[in-house]
C-alpha cells in the first residue's frame, strides 16, 4: 500500500520537477515586451486544461474525489478566463494563482514530509519540513506583491519561486523514498 502511494508520488514529482524547470524558465527568459502574448497563451492554456478535466469528470464513475477534480477545473476555468478578460491586472491575477500554486505545493510537501519522509527512517528529514515552510512563506509573499512597481520585476519573481518550487519537489522525491531496515525488510511491515 505504502509503496504504491510512493511510486505514484514518485512519478508526480518527476513530472513536476520538470514542467516546474520549463515554466521557471520561459518565466525568466521571457523579455518586457513579450509579457502580454505569454500571459494570453497561459488563459487559452487554462481553459484548455479546465475543458479537458470537464469534460473527463463527465464521463466519469462520479465519485468523491471526482467532485474535488471538477470544482478545480471550475476554478482553473474561472481564473484562465480572468486571466483572459483582464488583461489590464492580469500580473496581479498571475502573482495571486502562482502564489495559490505555491502554496498548495508546499502544504503538499508538509504533508508528505510528515507521511512519507518521516516513517522512511531518513536522517534529516526535517529540512524538507523546513523547505516547504519556505515554499508557503514565498507564496504569501506573492500574494501581498511587493512588486507592484513593474510587471518585469513580478515576472521574474514568480520565475524564480517556481524553480525553487522545482527544487523543492525533486527534494520530496529523494526524501520520500523508504530505506531498508537492517532487520531486511521495509518501512511498511513486509
Amino acid at each position: 500500500m505504502l509503496f504504491d502511494s510512493l511510486d505514484k508520488l514518485k512519478r508526480n514529482s518527476i513530472l513536476s520537477s520538470i514542467l516546474l524547470v520549463f515554466l521557471g524558465a520561459v518565466i525568466i527568459i521571457c523579455p518586457q515586451s513579450y509579457i502580454p502574448v505569454l500571459t494570453l497563451a497561459f488563459g487559452y492554456i487554462l481553459v484548455i486544461i479546465s475543458i479537458i478535466l470537464i469534460l473527463n469528470f463527465l464521463s466519469s464513475k462520479k465519485s468523491l474525489m471526482d467532485y474535488i477534480k471538477f470544482t478545480g477545473s471550475m476554478i482553473l476555468g474561472i481564473v484562465g478566463l480572468a486571466v483572459l478578460l483582464y488583461r489590464n491586472d492580469v500580473m496581479r491575477v498571475l502573482a495571486w494563482l502562482f502564489a495559490f500554486l505555491l502554496i498548495l505545493d508546499g502544504a503538499r510537501t508538509l504533508f508528505h514530509a510528515f507521511t512519507y519522509a518521516r516513517r522512511s527512517q531518513r536522517r534529516g528529514w526535517w529540512v524538507l519540513a523546513i523547505l516547504s515552510g519556505i515554499l508557503i512563506v514565498i507564496g504569501i509573499v506573492l500574494f501581498i506583491n511587493p512588486f507592484r512597481n513593474t510587471s518585469d520585476t513580478l515576472m521574474k519573481a514568480i520565475g524564480c519561486a517556481v524553480f525553487f518550487s522545482a527544487i523543492v519537489s525533486g527534494i520530496r522525491l529523494i526524501w520520500t523514498w523508504p530505506l531498508r531496515s537492517s532487520k531486511g525488510g521495509n518501512e511498511d511491515g513486509e
